[in-house]
């Protein structure tokens, strides 16, 4: 059994082209990485998108740490006060909306 690819005229003028790892992509762009010796050669194509998305996942990541760091400082110096009703109430639409989320599938 052979498999062949094919990708004559795929990507245009610009695929031959390489951008250099490390360098920042401008917004609506994409950056080529591949082996730039070899028109034949594999290439992988990362859009900005992408890269927009990892850094704002790790700086939501940073916030989230920082919160429970903070929240963690006030619970040792014992000034953490939860109302037990809004516990209650927000621990059981939980376990609706999760069961009724279940019951659908």
């Amino acid at each position: 059994m052979s498999i062949q690819i094919h990708n004559d005229g795929i990507g245009g003028p610009a695929a031959s082209q390489s951008a250099p790892l490390g360098s920042v992509a401008q917004p609506g762009s994409s950056t080529r990485i591949g082996i730039a010796a070899n028109s034949d050669a594999d290439q992988v194509e990362i859009s900005s998108l992408f890269g927009n998305i990892s850094s704002s996942a790790a700086a939501l990541a940073d916030q989230q740490a920082a919160h429970v760091t903070q929240l963690a400082a006030v619970y040792a110096r014992g000034q953490c006060s939860a109302d037990s009703l809004q516990v209650s109430h927000a621990l059981v639409s939980e376990a609706i909306s999760s069961a009724s989320v279940g019951e659908g599938s």
